[in-house]
């Protein structure tokens, strides 16, 4: 039997076992969690601002440089498939640089290929060609102000290839901040499209600087120098090119010296972080070369039909045309001539009979077809069609029968 005693020993420990946390542990506890929390939370919101900082700073970054490739690779094709009389470089200040390339086309060539830079099938025509008199612009950005074209390029009523493009910094109506700038391209008389925002100059230094060629203006310098501050803005006043006040050291010849543009910017950096300058040349190889005579963009006009006779003499149908439009002129981008020939009634051609190359100063073109079956009396016809340089191939017309004895 239990003393009672040890009963009362039992019960007091059972008691003391099951009684909870004191007031003084709890505070403890909550003090020590409180620590371990303060200290998490500080660095979470550290990480946070860190990865805001370097996200920021790296669409600054990226907005900068997709400006710089846009650029990088639509400057150098200043010049692109221009015609003889068009301007290459037509308006160069501090914040605006505008050219002449056959930036986009909305067809491709018989074979599949284009001179323009990018092919967009749903783009208008008065997209892809140049811009007319009848939509003639004040280049924006321009001061004194000053309008393009003067006059309307390309031949036979039908509007050159080569583009009107005109890149420009702007003041960022966007940004509170009146420093902040954002750079604009437009075609034609479109709309102006924004490339990049969040542009800033980079001290004192120009968007755009030039490089030029001062060897027709000096005896003494002879490699590139940046254009003379004095003779901003360039700009191309004259109709047409080389034509006039087009020549020699006239004014409006310096602006086809230039042979490169630099271009200057930064972008705008997050608080605390460091100035990103973009700094970059483009080369203009267009504005160096000579003008071509020849568009070589749409397909020629489709010449007149062969005259087919039979040659008795060297038992050959003689066959005789007018030279085609383009040949010549409109586009002068005439190749040559693509001959074929077929019994009469048959379904289809064959593979060409023959090429006739264009020649200049000519007005009329014959060639010989010996390879008809004589004794048989048989009747044939034949097909002309004209091919460009790029090559596009003109409609084919088709002559009148002529039999062979």
């Amino acid at each position: 039997m239990m003393h009672a005693s040890c009963l009362h020993t039992r019960d007091r420990t059972q008691t003391r076992a099951r009684r909870g946390f004191s007031l003084g542990e709890v505070m403890i506890a909550l003090v020590v969690f409180g620590v371990i929390m303060s200290a998490t939370f500080a660095f979470l919101l550290g990480q946070s601002k860190s990865f805001r900082s370097i996200s920021a700073k790296s669409a600054a970054i990226q907005n900068g440089r997709f400006g710089r490739d846009v650029m990088r690779q639509e400057l150098r094709t200043a010049g692109t498939n221009v015609t003889v009389d068009q301007p290459v470089l037509v308006y160069a200040n501090d914040s605006t640089f505008a050219y002449n390339s056959d930036l986009t086309t909305n067809t491709k060539d018989s074979t599949g290929f284009t001179s323009a830079v990018y092919v967009d099938p749903f783009a208008t025509t008065a997209q892809v060609s140049a811009i007319t008199l009848a939509n003639a612009i004040t280049i924006p950005g321009s001061s004194p102000s000053f309008s393009y074209p003067l006059a309307d390029y390309g031949g036979s009523g039908v509007s050159a290839d080569a583009e009107l493009v005109v890149f420009r910094f702007t003041r960022d109506t966007a940004s509170s901040n009146s420093v902040d700038y954002m750079l604009l391209r437009q075609i034609n008389a479109g709309a102006a499209e924004v490339i990049a925002t969040g542009l800033r100059r980079s001290q004192a230094v120009p968007f755009f600087r030039y490089w030029y060629d001062p060897t027709q203006y000096s005896l003494v310098l002879t490699d590139l120098d940046t254009i003379p501050r004095g003779w901003l803005p360039l700009a191309k006043s004259v109709a047409l090119r080389g034509f006039g006040a087009d020549t020699g050291t006239a004014i409006t010849t310096r602006i086809d010296q230039v042979r490169s543009v630099e271009v200057t910017y930064e972008v705008t950096a997050p608080i605390g972080s460091k100035r990103e300058v973009v700094r970059y040349m483009v080369p203009m190889p267009n504005a160096a070369v000579a003008r071509q005579e020849r568009a070589c963009g749409r397909p020629p006009i489709n010449p007149t039909a062969p005259a087919p006779v039979w040659n008795a003499a060297q038992k050959a149908v003689l066959l005789t045309w007018n030279k085609a439009t383009d040949d010549g002129a409109g586009e002068k981008d005439a190749v040559r001539y693509v001959l074929l020939r077929r019994l009469t009634g048959a379904a289809s051609w064959g593979d060409p009979l023959a090429t006739v190359s264009a020649v200049s100063g000519v007005a009329s073109y014959a060639y010989n077809d010996a390879g008809v079956q004589t004794g048989s009396a048989k009747s044939y016809q034949y097909a002309l069609a004209v091919q460009d340089c790029t090559p596009n191939l003109s409609g084919f017309t088709i002559s009148s029968s002529v039999v062979v004895p």
